[in-house]
């Protein structure tokens, strides 16, 4: 029905003034991967309307000046009537075009009355509430995990998971007779908390290091790869359950460490006490240099020069992060709304220049987008389609929105790693060359750690 009253409304005399007088206000529309049209400049009057307004000489009859008088008043009122004719018509013809477009859909239907999208609700409500710089990433996490399951995690026996590995740690780096107040001794053994078995003195229970989870480890079959969760549950996870293991027990021992981004990967650094910084890859268990990140051949000038990889994230940066696998989680679940663009601009508000979240944020209007074209019922397959939504300067704003987002992605410095890729850069840690790099760098950061005096 709405496409053919469309059909019906173009076929009207002054459809195409109208359209582009009365809503485009005669601009240029240019906009990315659209061909730029200009609005026709129409006759003033309706087609045949000129003829009357200019007759030559020869057509006027001469027999004298009161009928010529009368004929004059005779074509001013066809005019006036033709005037008439054209309002009416205009107005119609806007009328109907807002009938029209008001009966459109301009925004993703809501999913919220979807039973389990109250607990993501409720988180994002409850994170609003945190003090930016002063949080726990243990249960921020832990509630974002949890709203996946719909609040069927068992937050005591997580808690006493963490507070046990915790105690375990610190247990070791006594025996070990390290410095408990040294931050380079806390980071050393936390690293081999995931990379190495240990063991403490007079106790059977044995730790076993955490393993790279091979399998979906994009969590594209099964999103619950990505959290914390699930790693205890099987002892593996990947690069952004195994960082923020780390993040949350480096919190429960005291020690500082700060979780960094490269693309497609996270991993920790820190800094020892004689002010040198060390890469920790828990994927692989080995040290790395900072050459070796750059050199996986995806971080751009433009990408160093904003900074969006290889920056120690503050608590407010990891908070936006939080936020960006809230709706990470959500879109895997339900799909996209707008909740997920309400979150993931908290997520920028908190950091502008993540490149995760306005990935995030680019792909929901595109998402967006999408809809709209579809609710229109145009093929953009066709020149003809895509010059169709020229008519809808709400969808014109739409796809300004879309494309604007994904050039802020690219003039931050993005590009994209194909997963071959990523596993290629992952497995050449294995290089003969990056172990013995490696190897030296334990050597290094085992000779900075402090013991206590005897």
């Amino acid at each position: 029905m709405r496409n053919n009253k469309f059909s019906t409304i173009r076929k009207l005399i002054t459809f195409s003034v109208v359209l582009f007088t009365v809503y485009l206000n005669g601009q240029t529309i240019t906009t990315p991967g659209l061909p730029e049209i200009k609005p026709p400049v129409p006759s003033i009057y309706p087609s045949g309307m000129d003829s009357f307004l200019a007759p030559s000489a020869t057509q006027l009859p001469s027999t004298g000046k009161n009928y010529q008088q009368r004929q004059n008043e005779q074509i001013m009122n066809e005019v006036d009537q033709h005037e008439k004719l054209r309002i009416e018509t205009l107005n119609s013809v806007k009328s109907d075009i807002e009938e029209l477009q008001s009966t459109i859909q301009y925004d993703l239907p809501s999913l919220l009355q979807i039973p389990g999208t109250e607990r993501y609700r409720e988180v994002f409500d409850k994170m609003l509430h945190i003090d930016v710089d002063n949080y726990s990433v243990k249960d921020v996490n832990f509630d974002i995990e949890n709203a996946y399951f719909e609040n069927k995690l068992d937050k005591v026996e997580f808690d006493k998971v963490i507070k046990q590995s915790a105690e375990f740690i610190l247990a070791k780096m006594k025996e070990r007779n390290f410095d408990a107040n040294s931050n380079t001794a806390k980071n050393f053994m936390l690293f081999e908390f995931f990379t190495q078995p240990m063991q403490i003195k007079g106790f059977k229970e044995k730790h076993f290091p955490i393993k790279y989870d091979f399998e979906d480890y994009w969590g594209r079959e099964n999103w619950a790869k990505m959290f914390v969760t699930k790693l205890l549950k099987t002892n593996t996870g990947q690069c952004h359950s195994m960082p923020l293991l780390y993040l949350i027990l480096a919190e429960a021992i005291d020690a500082e460490a700060y979780l960094a981004l490269s693309p497609n990967h996270s991993y920790i650094k820190f800094q020892d006490e004689k002010s040198k910084w060390y890469n920790l890859e828990l994927t692989n268990g080995m040290l790395t240099v900072s050459s070796f990140i750059l050199n996986n051949g995806y971080i751009t000038a433009e990408a160093m020069q904003n900074k969006i990889y290889m920056q120690n994230l503050t608590k407010q940066q990891v908070l936006s992060q939080f936020y960006t696998d809230l709706a990470s989680g959500y879109i895997h679940k339900f799909g996209y709304d707008e909740f997920v663009d309400k979150v993931i601009n908290k997520a920028i508000e908190l950091y502008p220049t993540s490149i995760n979240a306005n990935m995030v944020k680019a792909n929901y209007n595109e998402a967006r987008l999408k809809y709209v074209v579809k609710e229109l019922g145009i093929n953009t397959q066709t020149q003809d389609g895509r010059n169709k939504i020229l008519n809808y300067p709400q969808a014109i704003e739409i796809l300004q929105q879309m494309h604007a987002q994904y050039k802020l992605v690219d003039d931050l410095g993005f590009q994209l790693m194909p997963a071959d890729a990523y596993e290629k850069w992952l497995n050449s840690l294995k290089e003969t060359k990056n172990k013995e790099e490696s190897e030296k760098l334990a050597k290094q950061f085992k000779g900075t750690i402090i013991k206590f005096k005897n």
